[in-house]
């Protein structure tokens, strides 16, 4: 699956703006995903620290989607946030061959979150204020949500 990066800012439905950005499944590629990131953070108004914080959760929610495999398919990244400060991240590795499996009108098998999450989980619970993995269908997921801090003055 090649998706084009969508223009930053473009508002979506219900009112949220997205980034969707696909790159293969090599670390070496990583930086775009980081650089996604903070441009993405930069133009949902968080602050100089959570735009770091971000390209650091970016880096470990890639990692834990590769695990051990690397250039075996493609990440999709999407990123969604709204007016309030809210940004959402979904990661999802997808193997070549078939981007979407095929559930065959039956509800997706649900498995466990990819080997290595569990030291990037430990890394994310530090940057973001939630997120989670799993595995549906064989396609490996991972997702975090980082809201707006407020300044104080």
């Amino acid at each position: 699956m090649t998706s084009p990066m969508s223009v930053p800012g473009s508002v979506g439905a219900h009112g949220l703006s997205r980034v969707e950005l696909s790159l293969p499944a090599d670390p070496q590629m990583l930086f775009l995903a980081r650089m996604a990131a903070a441009a993405v953070a930069t133009r949902a108004e968080l602050s100089y620290e959570q735009v770091e914080d971000l390209r650091l959760a970016i880096d470990e929610l890639c990692v834990a989607l590769l695990g051990s495999r690397s250039g075996a398919g493609q990440i999709a990244l999407l990123f969604q946030w709204d007016a309030e400060g809210t940004l959402d991240v979904v990661g999802t590795l997808v193997p070549d061959g078939d981007p979407s499996p095929s559930t065959n009108g039956k509800a997706p098998e649900r498995t466990g979150p990819p080997l290595s999450y569990e030291l990037s989980q430990r890394i994310l619970d530090a940057l973001v204020d939630d997120h989670g993995a799993d595995a549906i269908g064989g396609v490996h997921r991972a997702w975090l949500r980082m809201r707006r801090q407020e300044l104080s003055v």
